[in-house]
C-alpha cells in the first residue's frame, strides 16, 4: 500500500510541475547559436574612439560644481505641536 502511495505521489509531482514545454529540437539549438554568434560579431566590430578623453580642451575644464549648504530638514518630532498653538 506504501509503495503505491509513493509512486502514485511521483506521478502526480512530476504531472504538476514537470513540464516537456521546452523540448528544442537541435535545428531551433544551431539556429538560436547563429543568432548569437552573429550579435556578437557585431558587438566585437564596435570601435570606440577614445582619443577626445585626451583631448586637451576637455581636459581643461573645469568643475563649476557648487556644494549644497547642509540644512536640517523637518522638526526633530513631527507630532509636536507649533510652539504657542493651541491644542485642538
Amino acid at each position: 500500500m506504501l509503495i503505491v502511495l509513493v509512486g502514485l505521489l511521483i506521478v502526480a509531482y512530476k504531472f504538476i510541475f514537470v513540464s516537456d514545454e521546452v523540448n528544442l529540437t537541435a535545428e531551433e539549438n544551431i539556429a538560436a547559436s547563429e543568432r548569437v554568434e552573429s550579435v556578437l560579431r557585431e558587438v566585437q566590430r564596435i570601435n570606440f574612439d577614445t582619443s577626445l578623453l585626451r583631448d586637451p580642451k576637455l581636459v581643461s575644464l573645469k568643475s563649476i560644481q557648487v556644494p549644497l549648504l547642509s540644512l536640517p530638514i523637518g522638526k526633530k518630532n513631527p507630532f509636536i505641536s507649533p510652539q504657542g498653538a493651541a491644542p485642538k
